[in-house]
Order: structure tokens, then C-alpha cells, then sequence
């Protein structure tokens, strides 16, 4: 690695402990073939059978002390070198000026054997170019205060900020923190279905093994849910009651131990021109966000969260992750603390009272949107049957949500910010700085042309397919003249760049 001269030193390896967290690792894929192969095994000696396996342990063994021993890694005057692989060898070679950030993660058994992983981020994506895993925490620390040495000066000064450590690292002005209590209530807003579906799989999957088929587990679970002994429409209704209240509980227990595990200890610090995050229960990730990455920053809030006064303040990367390509920088913070974030990222939102409203033609392409289609659908199937008239109060949530799409589709332009608001029962309020904005577009649907109306799309690096600062169904002049105004003052933005 380079040593305090800057000079090019000896390759070095990984910690030896890595092999036995890669063996660990791998315990239970090999437990879920343990019952092929006592079914192969089950007429042979057990002496045998002993001697098969513990010859299979070494030689696997011996191809994770072979893999260890032939990754190496070295940071030279200008990049950083990895060398990998058994048979075929991989040389990767990532240069100082494309690392946008190194992040450091300790999952449970890292913790365990004091050592963490290294991960090299480029601006260019959001997946790590290399991956150090596993090295010291001491030795992680380390290799990022010098990465962060060698992109911000070559010449390899080294000053005292190089020699952060995890004791200093706690000593960084904490911007945002979550306790325990509010990590409890951000789970309670993260409803989940999905370890439900899980738990559902597992028992399909072990149902055979415990001597019961899907119709026995069927049986079970309508006599306990009492659909089975009820006779009356009053009785089925209680235990369908029922049993969707213990779905709802599931998928809130499910939400609060996924949000437990991802978010506890959830700490935003500021480092100079960066963000470093820390959070997790069993595994500990650590992020250091450049500020420059920053790309805009997204204001979320649910119906019942923007009644209790809460709000989730999430930044989009340069390269970011996901389909949406955004950090949370604040799960679950007041106004007032979003607001001190805000200025932190040198950003300010306007009172949304103060935005401009789109067109009110904005409404009748929601309805058409919305009630259209399935408001045809149901009249098709009354031809059929006349009581699929019933689902016609179906469509009242949907016209509601239709009418009031306008009065919360917003935009302002504040300086050299825009400003979007969108959405009535999930909410997002965009702040894109016009230095970020990639580029702007025209777009008008087959109901728009009819309606006159037309949508400036608004383009940033690492955005989500989907989900971005658009501003929808103005009308077409004033759309226009909106897209002329914002590509000026973008240009203007690109010409003299404000100072970061």
C-alpha cells in the first residue's frame, strides 16, 4: 500500500479470519443438502461416511486458504489494485479520481472477529467496484483516510484528518440521530407482507418433512381461525375479522423487525464536505456520502406521518442505489430537523402555500386516467351480471384521489432551486439545485394534445425510471415557457458554478 512517502508498497492480504467467516458463511447452504446426502449415505458405515465428510470440510477448507492467500491488494501512487482468483486470475485497477466513496460494513460475524468490509464506490454506478472483505476495523479505517488522502491531493500530504479513526469518527458533529423509541415507531410506518410470505414458503417447504400436506395445514388453520365450526354469515364474517387482524399484526411485527435490523442506532454525522452514516443491529454498515454526490434531496410523507407531524428526508446520488437511486438521510425527523439538514446541503424549501398549482385540467386527465378503465370494466361485466353494479362504490377512493391530485401538484422555482410537490396519499416534495439538472424535457400524451396540456420532465444523474421531479399537466404554453426559463437558468448555473 502506499506508506506515509507515498511510495508503492508490498501487496498485502486479507485478515486470516476471513477464512473462517467464509466458512461460517457457507454453513447453511451446506445444511440445506444435508438430506440428500444422509439419503446417499444412509447404507454406508458411519465410519466412512465420518471420513467423507471431514475430508470434504478440508478440501473446502483448502480452497478458501487457496482463494485468501491469492487476493491481494495494494494501493499504488494513483489507484488502487486488486488481484484475485484460484485458476483464473483477475486484476482489477480502480484510479484514485473515480472512487466517489468507501464504505465500511460489519455484519454479525465480522463484529464477532473485530474485522469489517471495505467497499469501493464509483460515481459512474452504485455497485462497488472492489470489495475488501474482510480486513481490521483499524486497517478499514485506515485504507479509507488514505483513499480520501490520494483523491483529494495526489501529492499525498498528509494531514491530521488522515488519521481518523472510529474513536475519532464518533467525535464528528452529529447532524440526526434516531434512539431506540423512534426506530420502534419508524418500524410501526413499515408495513410488511413480505416475511409473512416468507414464513408461508417455509412451511410449504417443510410441511412434508413434518408429516403435513397443504390440505392439513388448510384443515388447521380454518379450525383455529373458526371458519370451519361457523355456520352463520355473522360467525364467517368474525373469523374473516379475524384473521385480517392477524395479518395486520404480522406485517407490523415483520415491519418492526426489518426496520430494528436496518436502522438501529441510525447516526448522521457531519465530516467535512461528507455525510458519514452509521446504523444496523447485526450487521453495522458505515457510509460516507461526498455532498457533491448529492443530487437533490426528497421529502417524503405518509398520510398518517404528516398527521403526527413526520417527515423522511432521503438524498439522490450520483450513482446511487436501487431503482430509485436514493439514500435515507432521515428516516423519521421533524420538520425543524429536516430543515437543519437542508441547510446543511445548502438547500431551502419554500412554503408549499407559496407554489404555483398546474392546470385544472390537470383533474379531468386524473379521472380519465383513473375511472376510465375501471369504471368500464364494470359496466362490461354488468352485462353479465348485474351485481357487478355493486363495485361502483369502489371507484369513489379513486375519484377523490383524482380531484385532489391538483391541489397538492406543485412547483416553484426559488433562485437557483427547483421545487416540485407531488402526490396526495404518499407525498414527495423534490428540491433539485439547477447545477444538478441533466436534462429537460417536453412530453405530451394522446390526452394531453386533446386537453392542451403538456409535462417538463426533469432529468438527474442517478434518478429512478419513474419517480422524479416532474411537472405534469401544465398548460402547454405556460410548459414552454417554464422549460425555456429553467434551461436558462441552468446554463447560467453551469457557467458559474456555485462553491461547494
Amino acid at each position: 500500500m502506499v506508506s506515509d512517502t507515498g511510495v508503492e508498497g508490498e501487496p498485502k492480504r486479507l485478515h486470516p479470519a476471513t477464512i473462517l467467516v467464509a466458512i461460517i458463511r457457507g454453513a447453511p447452504s451446506t445444511l440445506l443438502g444435508l438430506p440428500a446426502v444422509l439419503a446417499v449415505t444412509s447404507s454406508m458405515n458411519l465410519a466412512l461416511v465420518l471420513a467423507i465428510a471431514a475430508t470434504a470440510f478440508l478440501g473446502a477448507a483448502a480452497l478458501r486458504w487457496v482463494a485468501w492467500r491469492r487476493f491481494t491488494y495494494v494501493l499504488t501512487d494513483d489507484a488502487v489494485v486488486i488481484e484475485s482468483g484460484v485458476l483464473s486470475r483477475n486484476r482489477r485497477t480502480i484510479p484514485y479520481e473515480r472512487i466517489a466513496d468507501a464504505g465500511i460494513e460489519q455484519g454479525l460475524l465480522q463484529r464477532l472477529f473485530g474485522l469489517a468490509t471495505l467497499s469501493l464506490e464509483t460515481g459512474g454506478s452504485g455497485q462497488d467496484e472492489g470489495k475488501l472483505d474482510s480486513v481490521s476495523v483499524a486497517e478499514a479505517e485506515q485504507l479509507r483516510a488514505v483513499l480520501r488522502r490520494e483523491r483529494a491531493a495526489p501529492s499525498g500530504a498528509e494531514t491530521a484528518k488522515d488519521q481518523t479513526d472510529l474513536t475519532q469518527a464518533s467525535l464528528t458533529p452529529v447532524l440526526f440521530a434516531m434512539d431506540t423509541g423512534r426506530v420502534l415507531l419508524w418500524g410501526l410506518f413499515n408495513f410488511s407482507l413480505v416475511w409473512i410470505a416468507v414464513g408461508l414458503g417455509a412451511l410449504q417447504f417443510l410441511g412434508p418433512l413434518l408429516g403435513l400436506d397443504n390440505e392439513t395445514l388448510l384443515h388447521t388453520i380454518a379450525t383455529r381461525t373458526g371458519m370451519i365450526a361457523s355456520r352463520s354469515n355473522g360467525s364467517l364474517a368474525a373469523a374473516i375479522a379475524s384473521s385480517a387482524a392477524l395479518v395486520v399484526v404480522l406485517g407490523v411485527v415483520a415491519g418492526l423487525i426489518r426496520t430494528m435490523l436496518r436502522d438501529y442506532g441510525f447516526t448522521l454525522s457531519g465530516d467535512g464536505g461528507r455525510l458519514r452514516r452509521v446504523r444496523g443491529l447485526l450487521t453495522r454498515s458505515e457510509a460516507v456520502i461526498a455532498l457533491p454526490r448529492i443530487q437533490l434531496a426528497a421529502i417524503d410523507s405518509g398520510p398518517v406521518r404528516r398527521r403526527l407531524g413526520w417527515q423522511q428526508l432521503r438524498g439522490q446520488l450520483l450513482g446511487g442505489e436501487g431503482a430509485t437511486g436514493r439514500q435515507d438521510l432521515a428516516p423519521l425527523a421533524r420538520p425543524d430537523e429536516v430543515d437543519r439538514l437542508l441547510a446543511v446541503l445548502r438547500l431551502s424549501r419554500v412554503d408549499p402555500a407559496e407554489m404555483i398549482q398546474v392546470s385544472h385540467r390537470h383533474v379531468w386527465r386524473a379521472v380519465l386516467r383513473n375511472i376510465a378503465l375501471p369504471a368500464v370494466v364494470i359496466a362490461a361485466a354488468a352485462l353479465w351480471k348485474v351485481a357487478a353494479l355493486f363495485a361502483l362504490p369502489l371507484l369513489l377512493p379513486l375519484l377523490a384521489v383524482a380531484l385532489l391530485r391538483r391541489k397538492h401538484h406543485r412547483y416553484a422555482l426559488n433562485g437557483d432551486l427547483l421545487q416540485v410537490q407531488r402526490g396526495v396519499v404518499g407525498r414527495t416534495l423534490w428540491l433539485v439545485p439547477m447545477a444538478r439538472i441533466q436534462s429537460i424535457s417536453l412530453s405530451c400524451g394522446w390526452i394531453q394534445r386533446r386537453l392542451g396540456l403538456a409535462s417538463v420532465r426533469i432529468d438527474t444523474a442517478g434518478a429512478g425510471m419513474f419517480d422524479g421531479p416532474d411537472i405534469h399537466d401544465l398548460k402547454a404554453h405556460d410548459a414552454a415557457t417554464l422549460m425555456a426559463d429553467l434551461i436558462q437558468r441552468v446554463n447560467a448555473q453551469r457557467l458559474d458554478p456555485p462553491a461547494l
